[in-house]
Formats: C-alpha cells, sequence, structure tokens
C-alpha cells in the first residue's frame, strides 16, 4: 500500500482518476472516506462499494439493535431474565460496531490534511491509484 496527495477540491468532488483504492481496477463509483473535515470521495469497484456499504449498514443497525434491546429489557426488569438479557445483547451489539469498523478501515484509505491547505495525503492506497493521480497531475 501507499501514500499519495491529493487536491482537495477534486477529492471531495469526485474528481480522482476512476481507478480504485483498494484494487487498482477500474472504478465503477465513488464512496465516503475520513471523517469531517476530511471527508472525501474515493473510487471503488462495485463488489468493494458494496461491502462497505454493508459494514456502514451494519454499524448503524448494531447501534439501534444495542439500544433498542438495552431499552426493552430495562423496561421489562420486572421479569429476572430481561435487563440481563438486553445488556447482553447490547454489549454483542457494541462489540459488532467495533468488528465493523475495524473492518471498514481495512478497506477504505487514511485520510490526514496534507502540507498545504488545498491538499489531502490518502494512506493505504493501491500503486495503481497513486500512478493514476501522478498522470493525472501531470
Amino acid at each position: 500500500m501507499a501514500t499519495v496527495r491529493v487536491d482537495r477540491a477534486l477529492a471531495r468532488d469526485r474528481g480522482l482518476p476512476l481507478v480504485s483504492v483498494r484494487s487498482g481496477e477500474r472504478a465503477d463509483g465513488f464512496a465516503k472516506a475520513g471523517r469531517a473535515p476530511y471527508v472525501v470521495r474515493v473510487p471503488l469497484t462495485q463488489p468493494e462499494f458494496d461491502r462497505v456499504q454493508m459494514l456502514v449498514r451494519r454499524q448503524k443497525s448494531a447501534v439501534y439493535g444495542g439500544v433498542a434491546c438495552v431499552a426493552f429489557g430495562a423496561a421489562m426488569a420486572r421479569f429476572p431474565v430481561m435487563l440481563p438479557l438486553g445488556l447482553l445483547i447490547g454489549v454483542l451489539s457494541v462489540l459488532l460496531w467495533v468488528a465493523c469498523t475495524l473492518l471498514l478501515r481495512r478497506l477504505l484509505p487514511v485520510v490526514e490534511p496534507g502540507p498545504g491547505a488545498d491538499e489531502f495525503t490518502l494512506r493505504g492506497v493501491h500503486k495503481a491509484f497513486v500512478a493514476a493521480v501522478e498522470a493525472s497531475a501531470d
């Protein structure tokens, strides 16, 4: 995996070359990477994009499901088993959220501010993507 600097405006507005940041193959679309204020849209193939979207959905469902189960367990606390069962499912939901977050970190590049005010640094990208970015900059 390699590191590349990209223009901030191109990265936010889907202007990066259509080469996947993970596999180096021709990309089919873009996915969000990074956290505010360093959010960029990186190119991915369709299977990579589907996997990222599946993990994001599982993260959200883990949070909603965990909160719902803890609330339901607390509401039904007059039955001796419900509160511990709700707490157990809540803990399992937190573990699922952590697992999804770690997998997303492996699938998407790390986004950092670049040395200039109008640049981002992407770490963990494929060498073919770096070559495509350098070729488009010329």
